[in-house]
């Protein structure tokens, strides 16, 4: 039996269907941020019932009787289950929502609600096809207004479109089932989001031509990497077609060499006005809006760390802040960066495209704050930048321009290693739990250290980098 969710994952990678099915799929740990994204979901699906029965019922004026919550349905080979299913009056056909924490309808979608129909078609006449997914525009004021959350988007056209692909599919991933050698189903070419990564890649190389940036994009190129058997960077062919920046990033890789553009650097460094601030952001996205003025995902900034040099050779100082209050954070967060970054200086982020796009949205949300917000933004100077655009490059970043990869490469007596908060979306995971979940005190305050923690070496390490950079100009 080929269920729905047998079929997404075919969609996703064949051989991903294939270890489902074998019972080898490697085990995830649910750590925060994954029962995270499962309670934004079944916010998302709570609410979504309630569109349908405050919403769709009135408008359909249908009784209980016609109404089908989580409806499942089978043919013997195919299983699916729905969210709703609505009994049209006008029509006399059932009409099919699936309920969905985007704020768009994605591919995997279109698929999805397809395969759903070819399966309840068989017991159900149906009507029209809908996906009810959040309003990317909706702004809270007071109350979530259940009518302007959602949007309902139709993909009636578009399941037709897709029936006689998607009959073929499933068929397929029923082929996959029965294989008995997995070598002969089709891996998947993203081994960082393999959830078999013993099936799909096996032998894996530790720098590999699917590290290659934005290379993973274009499958085909992939794919005749593969066939010729170039699995790692190192067999990359000199005449294999790449862009610039994939080409030199595996010069450098075979190379073995450290590529620094001092003078670039040098010119970079030129722009920055001291006293120089090193900033960092870590914010909350729930799906439902938490506070008036934001919108579905937008980031609530909760905490910023920051330390200060006065000039190139002064002691550093740092300053923190965390919202540890069931509160738009907003306020005080910004009136206590206010009472440390003055208007003048240089401000240091990684990433500026992030913290840019904060600052902009706080002070949208809180307008009062919004000449302060602009004012920083106009001050912000990206350090991720200068790896990012190959001015200072190493094998041992395996294309990547993340803090975690460049900082034990330029400065390896600061790690995340060890930490019990190491990244930003456990951090994100982590502030809702202190704040909003069922922890007591002891657990508050070590979540609260631990995120403290955390940010500050984010800020740190961009220091201690801006500094290693500094000695070779």
């Amino acid at each position: 039996m080929l269920t729905k969710s047998d079929f997404v994952a075919y969609i996703d990678s064949p051989r991903h269907l294939w270890a489902i099915k074998h019972n080898k799929l490697t085990e995830v740990e649910h750590n925060a941020f994954l029962n995270h994204l499962f309670e934004q979901g079944y916010d998302v699906e709570e609410y979504g019932e309630k569109y349908i029965r405050e919403i769709l019922v009135p408008e359909y004026e249908v009784s209980s009787n016609n109404i089908l919550f989580q409806p499942t349905a089978n043919d013997g080979e195919f299983e699916a289950r729905a969210d709703v299913l609505i009994k049209n009056p006008k029509t006399n056909k059932w009409d099919m929502y699936e309920i969905k924490s985007s704020t768009e309808v994605k591919r995997q979608h279109r698929y999805d609600v397809t395969f759903q129909s070819l399966v309840f078609g068989k017991n159900y006449e149906l009507g029209e096809i809908f996906i009810l997914h959040l309003n990317p525009d909706y702004t809270r004021t007071g109350e979530i207004d259940i009518a302007k959350l959602f949007t309902r988007t139709n993909l009636t056209k578009v399941v037709s479109d897709l029936i006689h692909e998607v009959q073929i599919l499933r068929y397929e991933a029923l082929e996959v089932i029965s294989e008995d050698d997995y070598s002969l189903v089709q891996s998947c070419i993203r081994p960082k989001l393999c959830p078999c990564l013993g099936i799909c890649h096996q032998n894996l190389p530790d720098y590999s031509i699917y590290d290659i940036n934005n290379l993973t994009a274009n499958e085909k190129k992939i794919r005749e990497l593969e066939k010729l058997g170039f699995i790692s960077i190192d067999d990359v062919p000199l005449n294999f077609a790449l862009s610039e920046k994939q080409r030199f990033q595996v010069q450098i890789a075979q190379n073995n060499q450290t590529y620094i553009n001092s003078n670039s650097i040098e010119k970079s460094f030129e722009k920055l006005q001291y006293p120089i601030y090193f900033v960092d952001y870590e914010s909350f996205n729930p799906a439902i809006p938490m506070f008036d003025s934001y919108k579905p995902y937008d980031q609530i900034p909760f905490q910023w760390s920051l330390h200060i040099k006065e000039d190139l050779t002064s002691e550093l100082k740092h300053y923190e802040f965390i919202e540890t209050q069931q509160i738009d954070p907003i306020v005080n967060f910004l009136s206590a960066m206010q009472a440390v970054v003055g208007t003048n200086g240089s401000i240091i982020v990684w990433n500026k495209a992030f913290e840019g796009t904060q600052n902009k949205r706080m002070g949208e949300i809180h307008s009062e704050f919004k000449d302060y917000c602009e004012n920083m933004n106009s001050r912000l100077f990206d350090l991720m930048e200068i790896f990012r655009d190959g001015l200072y490059a190493d094998r041992k970043f395996k294309g990547s321009y993340s803090i975690k990869k460049v900082l034990p490469v330029l400065v390896p007596s600061l790690s995340y290693k060890g930490m019990n908060i190491a990244e930003g979306a456990t951090a994100m995971a982590s502030w809702n739990d202190m704040v909003f979940g069922n922890t007591d005190d002891e657990q508050k305050a070590q979540l609260r250290a631990d995120l403290l923690k955390y940010c500050e070496l984010d800020t740190l390490a961009m220091v201690r980098i801006f500094e290693k950079l500094a000695e070779l100009l």
